[in-house]
């Protein structure tokens, strides 16, 4: 049995959906779980029984699905400037647990208290994708890919004992000897879901401020939608085919296995949960927010579904994206695939000693689009 601390972020939901997986799976295991988190997640993992390590929460600021930089800046700006008394107080925390692997999960405190503490780092992460690998990009997006580095390589470890980093894509990583690429991490709650074909598009964008046209848009589309995170408007019966709810977790999950396709911001865990179930993928990212926009562009690479990218989507979109449905659903037909026994694999071998890196026909093993971008879609 090992003394694990796992520390994830507090923003949105994601980074909870796969510390929940896999600390659960690791506890089967007879390891010790110390969860570390704040925002969020913090209210999430409470809600779930866990005890947990409170830290200053870092967060991203949107409008009108634009990242502000300058007000994202202002609002962490005290635990910035706090920062080394917030890690001297959590290594103080941290030490009578006498941890053996600290697992950080773009939390940007966690690592710095293990490193003081002597305790081994596995950084375990989708955002790291921007950093650790290489990839082809449109110039127009090269600002945005230089700022997301930089903060990227401020909030992750520099260097840990392994970079585990979950992914729908699978470029050529910068440091094979210490990273590992694996599938998507799925949920229990997903793993168990009966995907079945039905007739509404489910929507969900994270930030919806900024996007009063958007339902009016969906209205005049004529096909069914069941929308997500959006206020109901006022007149709710001028919009026959758009059904708003609010946000619960069973609902939104029955809605994802049985809806046709999702439309929705270009956010990892519901991109991945929404391929794992065979459902076509119209996303459009927050801008600003690189990570989402290369989750995008790769969406698009692959064949696995549209993006729109730079702009807010409008009804020739929509007719696109209604025309090439059906095909997307025909491409991710049977590429049912998580990486979550990867993902313990990975971690029980840096507690063992015995991790090793991953040669190139098991990457593409464990790829779940290995045969779509060998069929050459």
């Amino acid at each position: 049995m090992a003394r694990i601390v796992y520390a994830l972020s507090g923003q949105g939901r994601g980074h909870s959906s796969r510390c929940l997986a896999i600390s659960s799976a690791l506890r089967k295991r007879d390891h010790d779980i110390l969860v570390c988190c704040s925002g969020t997640a913090k209210e999430i993992m409470e809600a779930r029984g866990e005890q947990v390590i409170d830290v200053p929460h870092i967060r991203t600021v949107l409008r009108d699905n634009v990242m502000l930089p300058a007000s994202t800046l202002i609002a962490n700006l005290k635990a910035i400037m706090s920062s080394d008394l917030i890690v001297a107080r959590l290594a103080d925390t941290l030490r009578p647990y006498r941890a053996d692997l600290v697992i950080t999960d773009f939390e940007p405190f966690s690592w710095r208290a293990a490193d003081k503490l002597g305790i081994p780092i596995i950084s375990f992460n989708h955002q790291q994708v921007v950093t650790e690998t290489s990839y082809d990009l449109p110039t127009e997006h090269w600002i945005d890919a230089q700022v997301a580095k930089a903060i990227i390589n401020i909030i992750a470890p520099r260097n840990p004992e392994l970079l585990l980093l979950t992914s729908f894509y699978f470029p050529p990583v910068r440091r094979p000897g210490r990273t590992r690429l694996i599938a998507p991490i799925i949920r229990k709650q997903v793993e168990g879901l009966v995907a079945t074909p039905g007739e509404h598009i489910l929507v969900y964008y994270n930030q919806p401020e900024g996007h009063a046209e958007f339902p009016d848009l969906l209205r005049k589309d004529g096909r069914p939608f069941v929308v997500y995170n959006f206020p109901q408007p006022p007149d709710p019966e001028s919009f026959p085919n758009v059904t708003f709810k609010r946000v619960s977790i069973a609902d939104f999950l029955q809605d994802l296995a049985t809806c046709r396709a999702v439309l929705c911001t270009a956010g990892f865990t519901l991109i991945s949960e929404a391929l794992y179930l065979g459902k076509p993928l119209l996303a459009v990212p927050n801008r600003g927010i690189f990570e989402q926009t290369l989750n995008a562009l790769f969406l698009e690479q692959e064949g696995l579904g549209a993006a729109v990218i730079g702009r807010n989507i409008n009804a020739d979109d929509l007719e696109a994206f209604h025309s090439r449905a059906d095909h997307f659903a025909t491409t991710l037909r049977s590429h049912r695939v998580s990486g979550n026994q990867e993902a313990i694999a990975a971690i029980e071998g840096v507690l063992n000693g015995t991790n090793t890196e991953l040669s190139t026909h098991m990457m593409a093993s464990i790829s779940p689009f290995a045969s779509v971008r060998a069929a050459g879609h």
